[in-house]
């Protein structure tokens, strides 16, 4: 009986190391679950960690690159700069030296102008006109203060001269009724001394001429001019009378009568007093 109890308590100590084997087994079996899932789990973490670590990499080495373009950007602007204002500065000197050149060429010129000018003055047989048309045309700026008193004074004398050989010239044409050629005369008289002593003849002269060239608007400016300056009592009446032609011709018939009527209320002695009164006349039967 004691042996068929003791059989039976080792039947139930192996069921029970069999059961307890069992759930070590389960046991084990969940832990290897576990770490396996555990493994796996640090195996992704770590696949994670190093894309990111990479990722940061990039960032950094973008981050570096950009810094350094905008360094260089900045460098290289600062360079062109640099550049341009280096071209301008050399541009400018460049200029600057072309002018000095061109100051010293211009006096060299000048210098050599003034010694064959001196040279012409000199000479008894020089035109007087070209002499004082090159002393006109050259750059006064070179001259010294004695070469200036100097030739100012030769050149005023010439021109002088000339407006009275040109007014001498233009009259002689004129009473030959050269007209044109009169006008062209007149007029170089004038450009040498526009303050001519022969003024009011030459505004006479040249207004007539315009009117015989049939230039009448022309000719009232001159002939008006004489007569303003007009000194001479015994050229008033001729004033008034191709003044009043002058504005016939433009059909201007009040003021053609008001100088012709003049002469009649004011020069009854004088020469063109017969004139003008036909010319009145005819007007007045328009």
């Amino acid at each position: 009986m004691a042996k068929k109890v003791e059989s039976n308590e080792i039947k139930n100590q192996k069921l029970e190391d069999k059961s307890l084997t069992i759930k070590i087994d389960n046991n084990l079996n969940r832990i290897d679950a576990a770490l396996n899932n555990y493994t796996q789990l640090l195996t992704s973490l770590e696949k994670k960690l190093f894309i990111n670590s990479v990722l940061v990499y990039i960032v950094f080495l973008i981050i570096i690159i950009s810094f350094l373009y905008i360094l260089f950007s900045q460098r290289n602007n600062s360079l062109e700069n640099n550049n341009k204002q280096l071209k301008m500065t050399i541009s400018e000197k460049n200029i600057e030296t072309e002018k000095y050149k061109e100051i010293i060429n211009g006096y060299k010129a000048t210098k050599s102008k003034i010694k064959l000018l001196l040279e012409e003055f000199q000479e008894t047989t020089s035109d007087p006109k070209k002499l004082v048309d090159d002393f006109e045309a050259m750059e006064k700026s070179f001259f010294s203060k004695v070469e200036v008193l100097f030739f100012e004074k030769k050149v005023n004398k010439l021109r002088l001269d000339l407006s009275i050989k040109f007014y001498e010239n233009g009259k002689n044409f004129y009473l030959s009724n050269s007209y044109s050629k009169a006008i062209k005369e007149f007029n170089e008289s004038l450009k040498y001394n526009p303050k001519n002593p022969y003024i009011n003849e030459i505004n006479f002269f040249m207004g007539v001429s315009y009117l015989r060239i049939k230039k009448y608007s022309v000719s009232v400016k001159y002939l008006e001019k004489a007569m303003v300056n007009n000194f001479d009592r015994k050229k008033a009446d001729d004033i008034l009378y191709f003044l009043g032609n002058a504005y016939e011709k433009l059909s201007n018939t009040v003021k053609a009568r008001e100088y012709y009527k003049k002469i009649i209320e004011q020069y009854s002695n004088e020469n063109k007093y017969w004139d003008a009164k036909k010319r009145w006349n005819d007007l007045n039967k328009r």
